[in-house]
């Protein structure tokens, strides 16, 4: 559906056709055919004045527009860049190459500041597209650039002052990978050309959220970003205006989308993909956590108001029938919080087909675990073979007969048996395998490839090295249901060529 569309610009217009994907407000409907990873004009950018003297967008993805810092691929990068007024092109272009020297000399820039080469195209003297040359990194590298016009003249002879710069972080593309249980083989199931953050929705990795944040820092704060559902198997993107959370905390009035995702019901005009997945939830609540049970069908909620900081009520929701069952303040005990960033965590919950477990904090900084059986309908203490004070998080086999905990090792119900397998780590769907990254003490130090893809047969009670010289920047995303597939996140190459 394309419709006529005119933007605001701060009294200056900006004509021509805009494309929207068909969309729904939070129901199942005709699905949309969304191509392109980019929302051509993303609500936030539609039918709105600009505030600022100009406007610098990544043409493929005009969602990151600045003032944004942002992971950029390494390749050639094409912006645009629409000025309130006519400009001076020689000065602007004399702009862009003083700030992105001046940008090289600054402490606050991400990495080594590098100064890129620019390809100029004018189309008007109020837009500019800006191509963004190929950036040759060694490895590993940490490099960023900015895009900014400060002190470019109009054609009236007016000084541009502090205009919104955009920051581009250069990073190589991660993909998703697929790798037989024994090692033999692998191959890619993606080609990004932008490095998004990915994340699977489902075991069978089928749809991946993309994500790609507006900020950028070394740590973990929690940044907005733009999200993107993508269809392995169809090689499609669907983009989303609103941010989508694979554990959901927030409004009582949301959309649980099977696919593996939620997001706030967007306000009223805000156009949201088609999905036949998507439910409509509507609470009195708010929301302080909430997961979907492993088969999809069902979500178990931590709810209260939203000033409410403990002993929340349990409330399980039949997504088909909404039936609900609630459990009156039965989660006794504190919210989680981010202690680092003094906010709020969702509370988790974890499924395993039979039983839900969650756990809620306690004032002495401790956990107070509790166990919900699906087949009783029926909340109860979950008791694990820990000291208090330990964290109690951990994953388990399938069958559930070995248990990985984190911070303690392996277990077999009651009985550690390896105290020395700690840290990360994924059971393999339907085997008692445990599949972990480990540093190769062996490998160069300056090697990219320096990690060891690691098996643990918890019944043989001894490991193999699945590959060696894996990307150190690799991660173990889960397992095909079968057993038979291990899924990662790789750059564009897993092992080292």
């Amino acid at each position: 559906m394309a419709l006529a569309v005119t933007l605001s610009i701060a009294g200056c217009s900006e004509e021509g056709p805009v494309e929207h994907p068909t969309a729904i407000q939070g129901g199942p409907k005709t699905s949309t055919e969304t191509l392109s990873p980019a929302l051509n004009d993303p609500q936030s950018l539609g039918n709105q004045t600009m505030k600022d003297e100009v406007r610098i967008r990544l043409k493929d993805e005009p969602r990151l527009q600045a003032p944004v810092a942002t992971l950029v691929a390494p390749t050639k990068q094409q912006f645009t860049l629409e000025f309130c007024e006519a400009v001076d092109r020689a000065s602007v272009e004399a702009a862009l190459l003083e700030q992105a020297k001046q940008y090289t000399e600054k402490e606050g820039a991400f990495g080594d500041g590098i100064v890129p080469s620019f390809d100029f195209r004018w189309v008007t003297d109020r837009k500019l597209d800006l191509t963004v040359g190929e950036i040759t990194l060694p490895e590993p590298a940490f490099h960023s650039y900015q895009l900014s016009v400060s002190g470019a003249k109009t054609k009236s002879g007016r000084t541009l002052g502090e205009t919104p710069s955009f920051k581009g972080v250069v990073e190589r593309p991660n993909q998703l990978w697929k790798m037989s249980v024994d090692g033999k083989s692998s191959e890619p199931l993606t080609s990004f050309d932008q490095p998004y953050g990915i994340e699977m929705l489902d075991e069978s990795g089928k749809f991946l959220l993309l994500s790609r944040t507006t900020h950028y820092c070394q740590c973990d704060a929690p940044f907005e970003g733009i999200y993107t559902v993508y269809d392995v198997q169809d090689k499609k993107f669907i983009p989303y205006p609103n941010k989508l959370m694979t554990r959901y905390m927030g409004s009582g009035n949301f959309v649980a989308d099977r696919r593996g995702f939620f997001y706030e019901q967007p306000e009223q005009g805000i156009e949201i993909p088609a999905s036949e997945t998507a439910v409509a939830v509507r609470l009195n609540d708010y929301v302080h956590g909430a997961n979907f049970s492993k088969d999809r069908t069902r979500l178990i909620m931590a709810v209260g108001v939203r000033e409410q900081e403990r002993d929340l009520d349990l409330l399980v929701l039949d997504l088909k029938s909404g039936k609900e069952q609630r459990l009156s303040k039965a989660l006794v005990g504190s919210v989680p919080f981010n202690q680092t960033h003094a906010g709020r965590w969702p509370v988790d919950f974890e499924d395993d087909g039979e039983r839900v477990y969650v756990s809620m904090d306690v004032d002495t900084g401790h956990e107070k675990r509790y166990v919900y059986t699906w087949k009783t309908g029926k909340l109860g203490p979950l008791n694990l073979p820990l000291p208090r004070d330990y964290w109690g998080g951990f994953t388990q086999t399938t069958d559930g007969a070995y248990q990985f905990y984190y911070n303690a090792g392996i277990y077999k119900g009651a009985v550690r048996i390896s105290e020395d397998t700690r840290g990360d780590g994924e059971w393999i769907s339907g085997t008692h395998l445990l599949l972990r990254m480990q540093e190769n003490p062996d490998a160069p130090k300056d090697s990219a490839y320096n990690r060891d893809l690691i098996v643990f047969d918890a019944d043989k009670r001894s490991e193999r090295k699945l590959a060696s010289g894996v990307w150190s920047g690799a991660s173990v995303a889960g397992s095909s249901p079968d057993g038979k597939w291990i899924y990662l996140i790789s750059g564009k190459q897993l092992i080292q060529p």
